[in-house]
């Protein structure tokens, strides 16, 4: 009896050891995939520097099939934001937005709040350049709500800024646009942030 016990007890030991070095090697390899896709990452961004786009599409696609393998959801991320960077240079907005959008969610899954933020700020950008307004105003004032769910109160203030520009600037609605300067400027106020008071006082002493 003492006997079947023993080599039981050893079966667990062995088992357990095993599990254990399964464990670990998948914890290796991963780390290892997760370091590939950071490096492909950031030369994607030292040829972004050079001027070499195209290839810098290349390591960060790289990078992002990397990530994906490895379950690096945020490496994911980043890599989307760098392509949508481009594809919005190059004007192709539709193409950015797609990566915007699965970036929105990432970013939300993993709890990444300022990410999101900036995330929301850039799929507007896309509606500016394309001249698209109204569709603009739509995701500035989702990013409006997320800022102040969140606490980024100078987030809302640089939103508000910046859609007093497209109302005096493109709309001519320049009533529209005093009321949103009016927000912002309060924000900038209470968050004590002069670099924002000055700009919109040397606009305000342009008009």
């Amino acid at each position: 009896m003492d006997t079947m016990c023993n080599h039981s007890d050893k079966y667990k030991i062995v088992s357990f050891v095993l599990l254990s070095i399964f464990l670990i090697t998948a914890c290796s390899v991963r780390s290892v995939q997760i370091k590939r896709a950071e490096q492909r990452y950031k030369k994607g961004q030292y040829l972004v520097s050079k001027g070499e786009i195209d290839k810098a599409i290349v390591n960060f696609n790289k990078s992002i099939a990397m990530a994906r393998g490895a379950g690096y959801m945020a490496g994911v991320a980043h890599n989307l934001n760098e392509l949508a960077i481009i594809h919005t240079n190059r004007g192709e907005y539709e193409k950015a937005r797609e990566m915007l959008i699965e970036m929105i969610q990432i970013y939300k899954d993993l709890d990444m709040k300022p990410e999101v933020s900036k995330s929301l700020s850039n799929m507007a950008v896309t509606y500016v350049r394309e001249k698209k307004f109204q569709e603009a105003f739509k995701w500035f004032d989702e990013l409006l709500e997320w800022d102040k769910e969140t606490g980024n109160e100078l987030g809302m203030g640089i939103t508000l800024y910046n859609m007093a520009l497209i109302y005096h600037q493109h709309l001519g609605m320049d009533e529209k646009a005093t009321e949103c300067l009016a927000k912002a400027m309060k924000i900038f106020k209470e968050t004590g942030n002069e670099e924002y008071i000055q700009k919109i006082q040397k606009n305000m002493g342009k008009e």
